[in-house]
């Protein structure tokens, strides 16, 4: 398990914020395809529940509980995440293998959608280790 920490400034309020989420699988030849999940997320809707996808409710209960994002839109200023850590529950039982989670951040209004950023996050999911030591008895 790893944690992260992050620090932000804002040069621009964030007004109408939307999260592109999309993860990749790296595959035998060495490079990222897609796997399973390519969605859209307006994160504004989710905030104030007039949108229950399921992947904006998981990242915003974690900005919640790990950030000092935790108020309704807009966004502006320092931005901050502190040992923050995705708890295994959250996921479906991946196949082995190494993945990245690709975040890019918008700025949305009516007309168009402003880039801000992105957020790539690396996981590995393997079997478990196996300690080959014997406990040691108290005697």
């Amino acid at each position: 398990m790893a944690e992260a920490n992050m620090d932000c400034f804002l040069t621009m309020t964030f007004i109408k914020p939307t999260i592109r989420l999309q993860i990749l699988r790296k595959d035998y030849s060495n490079k990222f395809q897609p796997f399973l999940v390519n969605t859209t997320i307006a994160l504004c809707d989710v905030i104030e529940r007039r949108s229950y996808i399921p992947y904006g409710v998981m990242i915003w209960k974690q900005l919640k509980r790990y950030s000092n994002v935790n108020h309704s839109c807009p966004f502006s200023g320092h931005l901050s995440l502190r040992n923050a850590y995705m708890p295994t529950e959250l996921f479906p039982p991946f196949p082995l293998g190494l993945y990245q989670f690709h975040f890019t951040f918008l700025d949305s209004n009516s007309t168009n959608h402003k880039y801000v950023g992105i957020v790539k996050m690396f996981f590995q999911v393997m079997e478990p280790i196996k300690s080959k030591k014997r406990p040691v008895s108290k005697n």
